[in-house]
């Protein structure tokens, strides 16, 4: 993937596990573009509940399978070659409800 993406572009990518010996193509939220690089975090169907989860309330129209969960809690920076295919952009709202989750608990 080149060029310059867009908070709230979703992805497939291959996901590398935490172990760094694997990974597995799952979607995935765009959180910062870095150049070569980005910051992107993990979308799951599974349930979550907590502040770095965040419901994916339109997410049909966000190109996802299945009602989904953005977890800010498994960031990932990666290279953009491990983004394989652009399937979607989060809803406005849905991008807010993120932006919020983020500032409201990423602090140093």
């Amino acid at each position: 993937m080149t060029g310059t993406l867009r908070a709230g572009d979703i992805f497939l990518c291959s996901f590398p596990f935490t172990s760094g010996g694997a990974s597995k193509t799952r979607p995935v939220l765009l959180l910062f573009d870095f150049g070569a690089d980005c910051l992107i975090c993990r979308i799951t169907s599974g349930p979550y509940d907590g502040a770095l989860h965040v419901t994916v309330t339109q997410w049909r129209r966000a190109g996802l399978l299945k009602p989904s969960t953005a977890r800010l809690s498994r960031l990932v920076t990666a290279e953009k070659s491990l983004l394989i295919k652009r399937i979607g952009r989060l809803a406005d709202a849905d991008l807010r409800a993120v932006r919020h989750a983020w500032n409201r608990n990423m602090r140093l």
